[in-house]
C-alpha cells in the first residue's frame, strides 16, 4: 500500500497583478512629472492641495471650466489646467483626480524639504571652509 500523497500546497498570499504594478508606475511618473512642472511654474504645495479640494468638492469639469484663470498666475493655472484635462482624457473621475493632486502636493512638500535641507547643508559646509 502506498501512503496518501500530501495535499497540494495552496498559495494564500495574493500575487501582485502586473497591470496594477504598471498602473502604479504610470501614476507615480505622472505625479512626479506634474510636481516638477508645478515647481517650475512656482506653484506651492498648498495651492495644489487647495485645487485638489475644489476638484473633490465641485468636480473635475467645474474646475476645468474655470480655465487657466483658476489661479492668479495664469501660467501656473495653465499647468494645472493641462493636468486636469489630461485626467479627463484618461477617464479619471473627480475623486481620483483629487487624490492624485494630493499626492502631487505631498511630493512637492517633500522635494521642498529636501532642497531646503540640501541648501542648509551646503551653506554650513561652505562656512567651514572660510577662515
Amino acid at each position: 500500500m502506498t501512503a496518501p500523497s500530501p495535499p497540494a500546497r495552496t498559495c494564500t498570499a495574493a500575487r501582485p497583478d502586473r497591470r496594477d504594478a504598471a498602473e502604479r508606475a504610470e501614476t507615480g511618473a505622472r505625479v512626479a512629472s506634474l510636481a516638477a512642472e508645478l515647481r517650475g511654474a512656482g506653484v506651492p504645495a498648498g495651492v495644489t492641495e487647495q485645487v485638489a479640494s475644489v476638484v473633490r468638492t465641485a468636480g473635475l469639469d467645474a474646475v476645468i471650466g474655470l480655465g487657466a484663470g483658476m489661479l492668479t498666475d495664469e501660467q501656473a493655472g495653465a499647468v494645472l489646467l493641462d493636468a486636469l484635462l489630461d485626467a479627463r482624457r484618461r477617464g479619471a473621475d473627480s475623486a481620483e483626480t483629487a487624490a492624485e493632486l494630493r499626492a502631487v502636493a505631498k511630493l512637492q512638500t517633500v522635494v521642498l524639504r529636501l532642497l531646503s535641507g540640501l541648501a542648509a547643508t551646503r551653506s554650513t559646509t561652505g562656512n567651514k571652509d572660510r577662515p
